[in-house]
């Protein structure tokens, strides 16, 4: 093991890292280390932006999503964020706000947010693992499956805004079927 330090804007960052039998490092703080090792066990379709980010295909009911994963690690925090690629060329009303406001008060986790400059919705939650060494496998999962069965949940409610009628109301009604109870 070695303790490898490093100066960026006047901020030491220090790394734990370790060599495997070809003399290659191997850091043992990069959360995102762990997602890409999951993910190519699995065969999920993979992009390393950059040490820190990483962005996995997932299929859900509506259709593929993109799923990218940025380390912060002076924060200790993992940011998870998704977008539907849904743009439309005309202009979208101001009341995408508003039904964003209610579909993020039925969101479990995250939140939904609409990118004006390119016409298109964007989800996003971060998870703070401060404390831990490393993430599990279950965890991993557990950020593939909550970010894909969000989107597909409120998916239906944009692409109706998007394409049938801009309003908010009608957009939610039509969309989500909150149950209550088991049948």
């Amino acid at each position: 093991m070695l303790i490898v330090v490093v100066n960026y804007n006047y901020i030491y960052y220090y790394y734990e890292v370790s060599f495997d039998s070809q003399k290659k490092i191997i850091n043992k703080n990069n959360p995102i280390d762990y997602i890409e090792d999951y993910v190519l066990d699995d065969d999920i379709e993979t992009y390393r932006l950059s040490r820190d980010e990483i962005t996995i295909s997932s299929k859900g009911i509506w259709k593929n999503y993109k799923i990218s994963f940025k380390w912060y690690e002076y924060k200790k925090i993992i940011e998870v964020n998704s977008y539907f690629d849904m743009s439309k060329k005309n202009k979208i009303k101001k009341s995408i706000y508003s039904l964003i406001s209610d579909v993020n008060k039925k969101a479990n986790v995250g939140f939904f947010n609409f990118c004006p400059k390119l016409n298109t919705i964007f989800y996003s939650y971060k998870i703070s693992v401060k404390g831990q060494n490393y993430i599990t496998v279950e965890q991993v999962q557990d950020f593939i499956d909550l970010v894909t069965s969000e989107c597909d949940r409120f998916f239906p409610v944009f692409f109706v805004f998007f394409y049938k009628k801009q309003d908010p109301v009608y957009a939610l009604d039509i969309a989500v079927l909150d149950t209550y109870g088991e049948a």
